[in-house]
């Protein structure tokens, strides 16, 4: 592709990237065939706007898409992990963490924490597919498991009382007690 056709691809992208049309500049990056290095200048300063105006996310997501350095797609990350964090969004958190990379303390941090909530709030379905998703201690599978399993008990859904005592290894009389109420 001639210089020229490069030239007027980047000054596309660049001017939609100032406008905030990422959608628009990534099809650009497309159409003309740009190489991620030739729009390093143009994605850094939206990567930088984006981060002084709170954007968290969508910083890092360009940071990832456009191959910025690692450090500066984890700074972002990071920022939007702890805003996810302090609004008590703890499993899109411990998602958000998981898809960006983030150290696997920081996940299992969030993890921890949405599992707790998920409790506390008697969510335990939640919190049992947070344990099981994020890979939790087996204390905490079997605590959310021994939860479920009486309030299904509690409702008269014994099958599924049942059913999750098997999966999660409960204790052999609670089988029984479910296997009785069943027959």
């Amino acid at each position: 592709m001639p210089d020229s056709n490069l030239a007027e691809g980047v000054r596309q992208f660049t001017v939609k990237m100032n406008l905030g049309a990422y959608k628009e500049a990534a099809r650009i990056k497309s159409d003309f065939g740009l190489p991620s290095e030739m729009l390093q200048d143009a994605v850094r300063q939206a990567y930088e706007a984006n981060m002084k105006k709170g954007d968290f996310s969508l910083a890092a997501d360009l940071a990832k898409q456009y191959d910025l350095p690692a450090d500066l797609r984890n700074e972002a990350a990071l920022r939007s992990f702890h805003r996810k964090i302090d609004s008590e969004f703890f499993r899109a958190a411990a998602d958000y963490a998981k898809e960006f990379g983030l150290p696997e303390q920081t996940i299992r941090e969030a993890a921890i924490q949405a599992f707790n909530k998920s409790m506390s709030f008697g969510l335990v379905k939640n919190a049992a597919e947070i344990a099981e998703d994020f890979e939790l201690p087996l204390k905490m599978k079997q605590d959310a498991a021994m939860k479920s399993f009486e309030q299904h008990m509690q409702a008269g859904l014994y099958r599924k009382a049942l059913k999750i005592a098997r999966k999660y290894n409960l204790p052999e009389e609670l089988v029984q007690e479910a296997e009785k109420k069943i027959s």
